[in-house]
């Protein structure tokens, strides 16, 4: 008898634990002490992103990310860097925001860009203690687009410009996502 009234207890004790999964209890009250809301919030570690995502204002860094990522590939299979037999060394040195009506913090795509210059096998990104061969500017920005009724009005635009040592432009790379009307992603 004693056992049965265990397992009933402890069958009883699985059943609410797995009806309470979602949510958070209050253990003296026995409510629900956040909503699905909050617990969404939670969820998404940067407060201004979650608030991004949720009102779905202008672009985010990460739409900057992948179009600055797009154009490092092009960048790497340049016929400047292609053939080389070592790994070139760039100074990242800025990520400009041109974009007047996103909130675009240039400091994580700068890391971001950072790395990926990293993770090619033909460049090398060094802080300034390192002599280098180039210098690097990102330019985040946004175009117009005439002439597709298909897409928002404005297009979120990556130009990457390249610097030899003595300040002459030696190479730019550009490219741009457009957004379907009434769409949240970009492409």
């Amino acid at each position: 008898m004693r056992r049965f009234v265990k397992t009933g207890m402890m069958l009883a004790a699985s059943l609410l634990l797995w009806s309470c999964a979602g949510e958070t209890i209050n253990a003296k009250r026995g409510g629900i002490m956040k909503t699905d809301a909050e617990l969404r919030r939670e969820d998404v570690s940067d407060y201004m992103t979650y608030l991004k995502l949720t009102k779905e204002i202008g672009p985010l860094d990460q739409d900057y990310i992948l179009l600055s990522f797009r154009l490092i590939r092009e960048m790497v299979l340049d016929d400047m860097f292609k053939d080389r037999p070592e790994r070139v060394k760039i100074a990242l040195r800025d990520v400009l925001n041109y974009h007047p009506t996103a909130e675009v913090r240039p400091a994580i795509v700068h890391e971001a860009v950072e790395h990926e210059l990293m993770n090619t096998e033909s460049m090398w990104v060094v802080d300034g203690s390192v002599p280098y061969e180039y210098v690097l500017d990102v330019e985040l920005g946004e175009i117009p687009i005439k002439n597709d009724d298909q897409s928002e009005d404005k297009a979120l635009s990556v130009m990457l410009v390249l610097f030899d040592i003595k300040g002459n432009q030696v190479g730019e790379w550009f490219g741009f996502m457009k957004r379907e009307k009434g769409g949240k992603s970009w492409y």
